[in-house]
Parts: structure tokens; C-alpha cells; sequence
């Protein structure tokens, strides 16, 4: 792997901060720690202007908890190691992918092999997106299709057969029509990255949607669309009038 690990320390304790800066710098030299943040908020102004692989997040801050956090991110361009005092979020934890779950005081040997999973999985994601890029890429040839990692091959398909994306932690459920939900080795965003262009729509943070597949769009506290298919999914917030004006385009 040519680049460094990038990634910053989300802790509301100072101390506990310092104590995870100074491991990782004696024990975890490939890490290049982009900031520090004590709390979420200040996590989100960190990501927004910079990228990191990944994070070590605190699980209990005043005002907004670590899973609340997550919740808050519309996209999760990073990957997450929680660092706790508390050991009864692991089974919470582990819904929002994490990539491991460290107890304070945290133990060296478990914080190197939390590391080593992040490098792994980040040399694996550049080791694939080459071969795709060098072997599985048809656009000049044959732009109506797209190529889908799945775990054993690809999925060759048309972005106009395909009728929604779900957030499936790291890997994306893709729903086509008249066929069964395909599930891709890929995270939401880079299906996102693919399709946009094509008429979908990322709706909520775990939904991207085909907006010429839309039926209904369903106004109320808990705004929802209503797909083709008779599905529904739910609209967040921030989203609903860009929606409304895309569904007015929508030829």
C-alpha cells in the first residue's frame, strides 16, 4: 500500500485522546492522524474537509453519542474502530459495520490487529478497484451496461433494470426488476458514484433510488416514495425538496 492510513481520534476525554495518539504513534506508524474531535460535532466539521480511512470513535460523549453520530452521516466514506470503557455496545457496534470494538484501557496487541483489519481491507478495495478499472470496464463498449462485484464473480446489468440500492453495511443490496436482489462487494456510495448519473438519487443515507422507477412520493412527518414495485422507502429530511424538484424534471 503506497499511502499512509489516515484517520482521527473522536474522544470527548482529552486524556483518552492523548493516550490513543501516543499508541498509535509508537505502535502504529502507518497511521497518519488527520485531528482530533471531542465530540460529534466537531468529528463532522474534521470529515468534512478532510477523508479518512477511518476513525476511532468514542461511544458515550455528552449531547449526541457515537451511534448517533453515525446515524447523522449521510454517507460513511470511512470505516469505524469504537473505542470503550463499556462492554455491552459490542452487538450495537457491529450493526454499523464496525470494523472492531476496543475496551479501554486499550490492550496493544488488539489495537495493532484493529489496525491491521483497516489496512487489509484498504489494500484488498484498491487491489479490486484496479482489476475492475484494468479488466471489467464497458463503457465505450457498451455503455448501457455496468459491471457489479459480487463475491464470487460480476453481475453484468443495465442501469435502467435496476430499481433501487440499500446500505447493506460495507456491501450494497441492489434490487432489480423481475429478478432477486443481487448483493454487491461494494458500499452505497460507490454505487452512488455509478448511477447518479443515470437518473438515481441518494434519498437517505442508507436508500439510493431510481427516480424514473418513483410511483408516489408520499408527504407527512415520515416522508416516503413509493417505487414501481409497490416498495417503499423512506425520504430523510435534508432531502425532500431536492427530491421534489428532481421528480418535477423527470422526463
Amino acid at each position: 500500500m503506497d499511502h499512509p492510513l489516515t484517520c482521527i481520534i473522536v474522544d470527548d476525554e482529552s486524556k483518552a485522546r492523548k493516550v490513543l495518539r501516543h499508541l498509535c504513534e509508537e505502535f502504529c506508524p502507518e497511521i497518519n492522524i488527520l485531528g482530533e474531535a471531542s465530540s460529534a460535532q466537531e468529528a463532522r466539521e474534521i470529515i468534512s474537509k478532510k477523508t479518512p480511512d477511518f476513525i476511532f470513535l468514542d461511544i458515550r460523549m455528552p449531547m449526541e453519542d457515537g451511534f448517533k453520530f453515525l446515524d447523522s452521516v449521510d454517507t460513511q466514506p470511512f470505516k469505524v474502530i469504537f473505542t470503550t470503557a463499556y462492554d455491552q455496545y459490542a452487538v450495537q457496534a457491529f450493526k454499523f459495520a464496525a470494523v472492531d470494538y476496543l475496551l479501554k484501557p486499550i490492550d496493544i496487541d488488539e489495537l495493532t490487529r484493529a489496525v491491521g483489519k483497516i489496512k487489509k481491507q484498504k489494500e484488498k478495495a484498491e487491489k479490486q478497484k484496479q482489476a475492475e478499472k484494468n479488466t471489467f470496464q464497458l463503457p465505450k463498449i457498451h455503455p448501457e451496461k455496468i459491471s457489479l462485484p459480487t463475491s464470487d464473480g460480476f453481475i453484468f446489468t443495465s442501469p435502467k433494470r435496476i430499481s433501487r440500492c440499500e446500505a447493506y453495511g460495507n456491501y450494497t443490496k441492489v434490487y432489480h426488476s423481475e429478478e432477486k436482489p443481487s448483493l454487491i462487494t461494494k458500499p452505497l456510495r460507490h454505487m452512488e458514484e455509478i448511477l447518479s448519473p443515470q437518473g438515481f438519487m441518494r434519498i437517505h443515507k442508507s436508500h439510493l433510488v431510481n427516480t424514473h422507477k418513483i410511483r408516489r412520493f408520499v408527504k407527512g412527518k415520515s416522508a416516503k416514495v413509493v417505487m414501481m414495485d409497490g416498495t417503499e422507502v423512506e425520504v430523510s429530511v435534508r432531502k425532500r425538496e431536492e427530491l421534489i424538484e428532481r421528480l418535477g424534471n423527470v422526463q
